[in-house]
């Protein structure tokens, strides 16, 4: 995985992946935002929303039992990412750290 930084300030946008024959713009944290033909358009699109689309609901697939649920990204880092439970990052509101591992052994998806 190739880190994409803004050039600005140097925050980590997400990352870019080659599998196969195709180019992956990730998250932070791993999860899929797009699958391309070329490299330059996978960076293109880390720029434009690997950060914007953390503030997006997401749905949370527990490939074990087969259930769905939406959440939120309240937190997200290369290791882990924690999310609120439910439609709404609201104090109170339950949550989960999932480590990359679990996200990459396919325990668990993260997709939008």
């Amino acid at each position: 995985m190739e880190e994409i930084r803004r050039p600005t300030d140097g925050e980590l946008c997400g990352h870019v992946v080659q599998r196969d024959d195709r180019w992956e713009a990730l998250t932070v944290f791993g999860a899929t935002i797009g699958r391309h033909v070329t490299r330059d358009v996978a960076v293109e699109q880390v720029m434009n929303e690997g950060l914007a689309v953390l503030a997006d609901r997401w749905t949370l697939r527990d490939r074990r039992t087969g259930d769905d649920q939406v959440v939120c990204v309240v937190e997200a880092n290369t290791y882990d990412v924690t999310v609120a439970l439910g439609y709404y990052a609201l104090p109170g509101v339950p949550t989960l750290r999932i480590t990359v591992d679990q996200l990459a052994s396919g325990e668990l998806e993260l997709r939008r």
